[in-house]
């Protein structure tokens, strides 16, 4: 029994190391980073809880139970060390020797008492004189048999025992010969040797050192009993005999491996081990001279391998519920380069299988090597891509300095003509004296009526670039620097919307910055449970609603802008560039992003984290170029939002042209649009019973991993607060943003407004809470995923139109604030950018960070201002380049047209 509850305890903690294992990001995906993470780590919480009663059930009991049985340890237990150390012979210098003798004799001894009737003693003892005979100093295998068989410790046993201590191949084929009955070449061993190594080791009675020699004799052996290629198993037997002998360059393999860390108890389960070690050319003490290299180094490779458990169908199906996989932990280990990642499946299985579990064995699978810095290589593609990248820097260099050349001599034009005291013009800037020119002075005086009147000289003309400058000025940064930090706006515009749209991606970032650094840190669930438990936290972890307010920006301006357009030309709108503008805005920076994160990116991660380059966008990224992926697969994953704004730019006209002819037309589709874009969501959450958020909240059973593809990124889920943008355009297009409203009113407003806000946000705090979460019927969920979206939009409406008409207050006061205009412009390069700045700074961490709140609000900002500062250099370089070219492109149709 005490066995059985102490092999009960071990796979209670491998049971949780299971369900709180962390993943790394070898397929990047946005969704895994962002939709899925809290909600895994929501699902991992509930999974413990579920887990807890059947570790008490008569099933997994009966499991451990039979466990027990089975394991070889209890072979090991027949061996009584005291006995071997009692008649360990005082001559003898070398304990292995004494040790093996003594441990081979008791254990074909108990092998025959135990299993005279089946033989398996005899079939022991053969196996073994097989082997000593075969490994004997002098090669006579009937000595060694006999020998052996008469047990004398001074005769052919003790000479083998001698040689093959001196020998490590021949402890390595000994070692193997006794795996060669359950495993042979194919690397599943019994188990039998680990298991007493095992045993030596728990009961403390054998010098440890004695005992690591066995170890690594026994590792010795799992290697060469493989199919591993000559070169990988030559390597790992080097590593072995350095271990024995101390050397340094061994020694390092060994730690630069995952261990158990410390705070186990609350789970950090991120086990980098050392990348940086495993791939140095030494240690501090080897050049403090404390250690020492006698052999050649092997040159190591950090790896990363999930180690799947043999867990029990009952925990199985618990955790593929809650998981949606069945469970596994991940460490990194430092491995001889020689090896490929199928010799190192086949060596590191053949060593789990010889775990003590019976029937059940423990597996690694996959195992992914990453690319380290100085292997790396550039791919066609990616030279591609960068030579691209240099013709744009050339053209931007020349068009700046072509812009730089001209506005010096724009300046110097202006200083020539730059007036004296007396209101006379100097030429060169030299002043006319005594009020008499010089001969070349091209200006006259002449009193008429008693008045001096000055006779302004003909201007010299300034000529004006061709096609060709005009074309290269595009690229200057110089220009579209200014332009970008420039603060001034356009008489009417809504000054409310720059600030608005700043915030609402620092509230993006804010909500990224969380979810993307819990995979990363050691006390992940720990400071997830503390920080989802607070009230106040919700508007983090709400920060989805982030969205749904540029949602309903891209529907008012439409709106706004497209209404005035319609009154100026009475109704007449170039319906080609209507469209051709909106894509030629967003598609140009967009795709070289795109092209940047499938060839560049790869090569700026180096690390335990370094993933696999994104198949999903080097095959579909046509699919992007459409706007249709959200359909399909997800490329550059936070494009969903991009998909779908250009959806509902495309279908805006027909919520829009009605209200231009006439209002009720267009208040009736609208209204039909809105209600839509309301029940549908609903009834597909009833139907396909989802959650009311990412990380869970709604029905117990509720179906998780249906709610971002069916639900978040699909359009006709995503419209209400769209719809509700393209309402108040409207209403701000016939006010002209003037509106007188009673402060009773105005107040009313701004405080619907802000419960409905509120309750959006904080409404489900009870629900998705990891300590006892309270669960909502489907009817409820189905509500809450219908109306959230479109009354957030509402408010935020009502934010914009209080502001635009003077009701606003100091709130307009902050929003409209200038430094908010040259944030507002850079607001999509960012989006674009700023996962990738994540991931970049993320990924090539080496260690787990320890996560607090103080670490959070640094890495929020330290992400706000590269993303901005990335964003800056984006739009100077793409996005401001290609909004001149259209005006070069299509300038001319305006100007025909008026």
């Amino acid at each position: 029994m005490e066995g059985t509850r102490s092999f009960k305890f071990v796979l209670k903690s491998i049971v949780f190391l299971t369900v709180f294992g962390f993943t790394s990001g070898n397929n990047l995906r946005y969704y895994e980073y962002m939709i899925n993470p809290l909600g895994n780590l929501q699902r991992k919480l509930e999974a413990q809880r579920a887990i807890q009663p059947f570790l008490s059930s008569k099933p997994f009991l009966e499991w451990t139970s039979q466990l027990s049985k089975q394991s070889l340890l209890k072979r090991a237990n027949q061996v009584d060390l005291r006995i071997l150390n009692d008649t360990a012979p005082v001559t003898d210098s070398n304990p292995i020797n004494t040790f093996l003798q003594n441990f081979f004799g008791q254990l074909t001894n108990t092998s025959q008492n135990n299993t005279s009737s089946s033989g398996v003693g005899d079939a022991f003892q053969n196996l073994l004189n097989g082997v000593l005979g075969s490994l004997s100093a002098g090669g006579d295998q009937a000595k060694a048999s006999n020998g052996s068989q008469n047990g004398s410790p001074a005769g052919s046993f003790g000479n083998f025992l001698q040689n093959i201590t001196k020998n490590t191949n021949g402890i390595g084929n000994l070692i193997t010969s006794m795996l060669g009955a359950s495993g042979g070449k194919g690397g599943a061993t019994s188990g039998m040797n680990l298991g007493n190594i095992l045993q030596l080791l728990s009961g403390g009675n054998v010098d440890p050192s004695t005992i690591g020699n066995i170890l690594m004799s026994f590792l010795n052996g799992a290697v060469q009993g493989t199919n591993a290629s000559t070169a990988c198993q030559g390597d790992f037997i080097k590593v072995i005999k350095g271990l024995q002998n101390m050397e340094a360059w061994a020694l390092k393999f060994l730690d630069a491996s995952a261990k158990i860390p410390t705070d186990l108890l609350n789970l950090n389960l991120n086990w980098y081990g050392s990348y940086d070690e495993c791939y140095s050319d030494s240690t501090f003490l080897e050049s403090f001279g404390i250690l020492h290299n006698t052999q050649t180094p092997v040159k190591g490779q950090y790896c990363n391998t999930n180690l799947n458990l043999p867990l029990p169908p009952e925990v199985k199906g618990i955790l593929m519920v809650a998981l949606q996989n069945s469970g596994f932990i991940k460490a990194g280990i430092c491995f001889p380069k020689s090896c490929s990642t199928d010799d190192l499946l086949q060596i590191v299985n053949a060593f789990l299988y010889s775990i003590p579990l019976g029937d059940n064995k423990v597996t690694a699978w996959p195992i992914t090597c990453p690319v380290p810095a100085e292997e790396d290589t550039l791919e066609t593609d990616t030279i591609v891509v960068v030579i691209i990248l240099a013709i744009f820097l050339v053209i931007i260099l020349e068009g700046t300095l072509y812009d730089v050349v001209n506005t010096i001599r724009s300046k110097r034009n202006k200083e020539n003509e730059k007036p004296t005291e007396n209101g006379e013009v100097a030429e060169n800037g030299k002043p006319i004296e005594n009020g008499n020119s010089f001969p070349e002075n091209s200006y006259k005086l002449r009193a008429e009526n008693g008045n001096v009147q000055h006779i302004e000289p003909e201007k010299k003309h300034v000529q004006k670039p061709g096609i060709v400058g005009r074309l290269v000025l595009c690229f200057s940064a110089y220009t579209n620097g200014k332009k970008i930090l420039g603060t001034s706006q356009p008489k009417g515009s809504l000054t409310a919307v720059n600030g608005i749209r700043f915030l609402s991606m620092s509230w993006v970032i804010l909500g990224h910055t969380l979810a993307f650094v819990l995979g990363s840190t050691s006390n992940m669930l720990q400071y997830y449970n503390k920080f989802v438990n607070r009230a106040a936290s919700e508007a983090i972890v709400n920060a989805l609603f982030s969205v749904d307010t540029f949602f309903v920006l891209s529907g008012l301006l439409t709106s706004y802008l497209l209404l005035k357009q319609m009154k100026k030309s009475k109704g007449w709108i170039n319906w080609g560039l209507f469209y051709f503008h909106r894509y030629w805005r967003l598609t140009p920076v967009y795709m070289i992003v795109i092209g940047m994160y499938v060839t560049i990116y790869p090569h700026l991660i180096f690390g335990p984290n370094k993933g696999k380059p994104d198949e999903v966008c080097r095959e579909s990224w046509w699919k992007n170029l459409l706007y249709i992926d959200n359909f399909f697969g997800l490329c550059l994953g936070w494009s969903w939002y991009l998909n779908n704004d250009m959806q509902f730019y495309i279908l805006s006209p027909l919520l829009i042209i009605p209200f231009f002819f006439n209002q009720i037309v267009g208040i009736i589709v609208s209204v039909c649009f809105l209600l839509a874009a309301t029940i549908t969501p609903g009834v597909l959450s009833y139907v396909k019973n989802l959650p009311a958020h990412t990380i869970g909240g709604g029905p117990k059973d509720a179906d998780r991993a249906a709610y971002f593809e069916d639900y978040y990124i699909v359009p006709y889920c995503r419209m209400g607060p769209y719809i509700c943008g393209v309402i108040t355009g409207y209403i701000l297009y016939k006010t002209k943003c003037k509106c007188r409203m009673n402060i009773f009113v105005n107040l009313l407003g701004w405080a619907v407004a802000t419960a409905m806000a509120c309750g959006c946000l904080y409404g489900l705090h009870n629900t998705i809470r990891p300590d006892n979460p309270v669960y909502l019927s489907k009817e409820v969920t189905a509500l809450y995923n219908g109306v959230s979206r479109t009354a957030w939009g509402a408010a935020v409406c009502w934010v914009i139109f209080a502001c635009s008409t003077g009701n606003g207050g100091f709130i307009n006061t902050l929003l409209s604030w200038k430094a908010f205009v040259p944030l507002s412009r850079l607001t999509y390069c960012a989006y674009l950018v700023h996962p990738l700045v994540m991931y970049v700074y993320y990924y090539n961490w080496n260690f787990p960070l320890y996560m607090t709140d103080l670490d959070f609000v640094y890495l929020f900002l330290g992400n706000l201002m590269v993303s901005y500062g990335i964003a800056f250099i984006v739009s100077i370089a793409f996005e401001s380049p290609f909004m001149g070219l259209e005006k070069i492109m299509f300038g001319g149709l305006g100007k025909k047209k008026k």
